[in-house]
C-alpha cells in the first residue's frame, strides 16, 4: 500500500484556503492523504489499512493516524471493526442503492436552484469543461473536471450547506465511479449525460437541469452495477 503525499493541489480541490491549510494538524494532514488515496483508487474497497505502515509512509506518529482514521470513519469512507483495525469501507449493491437514491435528491435539487442562475462566465466555464473531457482519457483529470462541472452549476446559487452534503455523498460513491470509467466507452456515455445538462443551463431550465442530472446519475449508476 502506498499512501499519496498530501500537497497543496490536493487540498485547494477541497476549498482550502492559505490560511485554512496552515492551520491543519498533522492528523488533518493524514486523513487528507488517506481521502485523497482512497478517491484516487490507490487503496481499494475492503482493503486494509495498516497503521503502523501508513505512519511511516507519511512520518507521523501513529497517534495522528488513528485520529484521522476516525475522521474518515466518520465521513463513511474508512470502517473501524474492534480487535481487527481499518479497512476501506466496502459497500453492497443496496448500500449503493440507497447511496444513490440520496445523491439523485440532492444534486438534483441543487442543479434546479443553480441553473436559473447560469451568469455568461459559469456557461463559458461548463463550456471549457466539456472541451477538455472530449479531449482528456485520464482518470484523474476526468474526475477533476466533473467535479468543476456541477460544483459550477451548484455553486451558482448560495447553497453551501447542500453542496457540502454533495461532496459527502459523492466520495462515497467515487471507488465504484473509477470501475465505471474505466470501461471502454463509459466516459463518452458519461459525458453526454454532462452535455445535456449544459443545454439545460444555456436556457436556464431549472426542471429541466435537475430532470438531466438525475438522468445522468442514474445512466452512471447502471454502469457501476454492472462493473461490480
Amino acid at each position: 500500500m502506498k499512501i499519496l503525499q498530501l500537497s497543496v493541489d490536493d487540498l485547494s480541490s477541497d476549498g482550502l484556503s492559505s490560511d485554512d491549510r496552515s492551520s491543519l494538524t498533522r492528523a488533518d494532514q493524514v486523513a487528507g492523504a488517506l481521502r485523497t488515496s482512497i478517491l484516487r483508487g490507490m487503496v481499494k474497497p475492503g482493503e486494509k489499512l495498516d497503521q503502523r505502515q501508513i505512519a511511516a509512509e507519511l512520518g507521523v506518529g501513529r497517534a495522528s493516524v488513528r485520529e484521522a482514521l476516525r475522521t474518515l470513519a466518520a465521513e463513511e469512507l474508512v470502517t473501524l471493526t474492534l480487535n481487527r483495525g481499518a479497512r476501506v469501507t466496502e459497500r453492497s449493491i443496496a448500500d449503493l442503492q440507497d447511496l444513490q437514491f440520496t445523491r439523485c435528491l440532492l444534486e438534483g435539487a441543487a442543479a434546479r436552484r443553480g441553473a436559473p442562475r447560469m451568469d455568461d462566465r459559469r456557461l463559458e466555464k461548463l463550456a471549457i469543461v466539456l472541451e477538455k473531457a472530449d479531449k482528456s482519457n485520464d482518470i484523474d483529470e476526468i474526475f477533476a473536471l466533473n467535479k468543476t462541472f456541477h460544483g459550477t452549476i451548484y455553486e451558482a446559487f448560495p447553497q453551501p450547506l447542500l453542496i457540502d452534503h454533495i461532496r459527502l455523498q459523492r466520495n462515497k460513491m467515487t471507488p465504484y465511479n473509477r470501475r465505471y470509467l474505466e470501461r471502454a466507452g463509459n466516459k463518452e456515455a458519461a459525458w453526454g449525460g454532462h452535455r445535456r445538462i449544459y443545454e439545460a443551463c444555456l436556457r436556464r431550465d431549472g426542471k429541466q437541469a435537475e430532470v438531466e442530472t438525475i438522468n445522468h446519475l442514474e445512466q452512471v449508476f447502471q454502469g457501476i452495477v454492472e462493473a461490480t
